[in-house]
């Protein structure tokens, strides 16, 4: 059986490589979540998951030309703190 979007199956796990050193380079955290917060504001199909995607979508609105890397990276914990890996997004709306 194939995955699609809004299947019922549950997400692929892919291990975490904690022990790499490039696991805790604060800018390559910084570079990923700029990719996948512009993919978010791209789409923005999953505001009413959770608190994350309003905190992120808001931050987006506030910048000046309404882009991620409008975003100061600091303020992207204020995103990450409300993100608890619950996983609805990618089982229910996320589709890349």
């Amino acid at each position: 059986m194939s995955v699609r979007e809004g299947s019922l199956e549950e997400p692929t796990r892919h291990p975490l490589g904690w022990k790499s050193p490039d696991f805790y380079d604060e800018a390559k955290l910084f570079t990923k979540l700029e990719r996948a917060f512009d993919i978010c504001h791209g789409c923005r199909r999953c505001v009413s998951l959770c608190g994350a995607f309003p905190t992120l979508f808001d931050l987006v609105d506030e910048t000046d030309d309404g882009e991620v890397r409008g975003i100061p990276k600091q303020k992207y914990w204020s995103v990450v703190d409300q993100c608890y890996l619950c996983d609805v997004c990618y089982m229910t709306k996320f589709p890349y």
